[in-house]
Order: structure tokens, then C-alpha cells, then sequence
């Protein structure tokens, strides 16, 4: 028997039941997709998607000044992340303006229909986390914060997050 043989023969394994031997990151990205789930179902009567909030959200919060900045922050690719800003600037939510400072830099800045909307769009994004936290106890809260927190501080430690403003290492 070839080792390529063997090896095939050693592949099939009996399937696993989905609940059993979840890891942590199946787990975090099962959160996560729940969370935008239903983000997207709450934001439709306002004509957007969890993922154009979330936009909305780093704009508005000055976490975010350019695409660019979106795209490392969100872990996009530029094409994708430049139709979201299209749909958001058709919409009337998103200006991109000239820098100043430097006039090949393109900034985003919410429009004032993006900043009105934005307060009542945070209103039904915390809805939304809450109904995700219930049950859970404040101090239960606080750990998942420290331990989120702490696994983004060990991810930058390795060089694996970048700071979203500026890029570089933090």
C-alpha cells in the first residue's frame, strides 16, 4: 500500500453531530452570523443591511475615515466595500469628499440624513445585541467582554489585527 493510499484510507471518519466538539471559533462565528441575521431583519423596514450599519457606525464614529479603512477594519475587499459605499451614497447616507489635506485621499463622511438615522439605527442594533444577551448576568457580560477583548489583544500581539485607522501594527 502507497502512502497516498493509506492516507486515503485513513480519511473517512463516522459524522459528527453538530453539537457535539464545537470549537471557539465556530462557535464566535455562529454569534456572529446571528447577530447580523437579525440586524438584517430588523434594519429592513429602514432599507439596509446589518453590514451598511455597521459602515454607517465606523463612519460616524470617526473609527473609520476612508475605505481603505473599512476594508481592513471590516475584512473586505475593496470592490465589495466600494459597491456598500455606492448603495449608502445612493441612498443619501454617505458623502465621499476630497481630503484636504491630501487631495488623492477620497474621506467618508456621513451625510446629514445618515447622522439622523444613525441614533435610531443604534437603537435597534442594541435591541438586537440584548435579545442575543439575555439571560446573561452583568458580570457574565463583563467576562465576555474581557475574553473577547483578550483574544483581539493576543490576535494583535501576533500581528494578525491591524488598527483599523491607521493600518499599521498596534
Amino acid at each position: 500500500m502507497t502512502r497516498r493510499t493509506s492516507l486515503r484510507a485513513e480519511l473517512p471518519r463516522a459524522p459528527q453531530a453538530p453539537e457535539t466538539g464545537l470549537s471557539v471559533g465556530y462557535l464566535m462565528g455562529r454569534a456572529r452570523a446571528s447577530l447580523l441575521s437579525g440586524l438584517d431583519a430588523r434594519l429592513e423596514p429602514f432599507g439596509l443591511s446589518g453590514m451598511q450599519f455597521a459602515v454607517l457606525k465606523h463612519v460616524g464614529d470617526g473609527s473609520a475615515r476612508t475605505a481603505a479603512d473599512l476594508c481592513r477594519f471590516m475584512h473586505f475587499d475593496a470592490s465589495s466595500m466600494t459597491r456598500l459605499l455606492d448603495r449608502l451614497e445612493l441612498k443619501g447616507l454617505v458623502r465621499r469628499e476630497r481630503s484636504r489635506e491630501d487631495r488623492r485621499t477620497v474621506v467618508l463622511r456621513l451625510a446629514p440624513s445618515g447622522r439622523t438615522q444613525l441614533a435610531r439605527l443604534a437603537a435597534v442594533a442594541g435591541r438586537v445585541l440584548e435579545a442575543h444577551l439575555a439571560g446573561f448576568s452583568d458580570a457574565e457580560v463583563e467576562s465576555l467582554k474581557s475574553y473577547l477583548g483578550r483574544m483581539i489583544d493576543n490576535g494583535r500581539s501576533q500581528g494578525d489585527n491591524r488598527n483599523p485607522v491607521t493600518g499599521g501594527k498596534s
